[in-house]
């Protein structure tokens, strides 16, 4: 049974779900080509599926923040017949990507967004978080 929860927790959760409504209209217009949608695929996808059978999950918000901005090159090697993922730090803002990763989440299972989120913790959260960092 779902529960609301305290009105004061409302706020949050309203602008979470209005993120990634807004996340999955950005998604549908710039990723749904090559990474297609919430079912279907594998792991071994290239390029990777964002939903609950990829591997995205297994990535903590930092590295998935600077694939979305800086794109594909230079941050893995990938085999000859993959098409690397372009930047879209000039066509997406920086709302517009925290909104896609939102949404990329909604795809995942309960204990995929739990390790994942542990995942974000340990490896983004460092010790050196700046104040973009150290509210999520």
């Amino acid at each position: 049974m779902f529960r609301f929860g305290p009105p004061l927790e409302w706020p949050g959760m309203v602008r979470l779900v209005l993120q990634e409504r807004r996340g999955e209209q950005v998604y549908n217009a710039n990723c749904l080509s090559c990474h297609l949608g919430p079912t279907g695929g594998t792991i071994a996808d290239d390029p990777p599926r964002h939903n609950a059978n990829g591997h995205t999950w297994h990535h903590p918000d930092c590295a998935l923040r600077t694939m979305v901005r800086e794109g594909s090159a230079g941050i893995f090697e990938r085999s000859n017949s993959a098409v690397p993922m372009p930047p879209f730090k000039d066509l997406l803002s920086l709302d517009e990507t925290e909104a896609v990763l939102a949404y990329i989440k909604t795809m995942w299972t309960p204990a995929q967004r739990q390790a994942q989120t542990s995942f974000t913790r340990e490896m983004c959260f460092a010790g050196t978080a700046g104040p973009a960092e150290a509210g999520r």
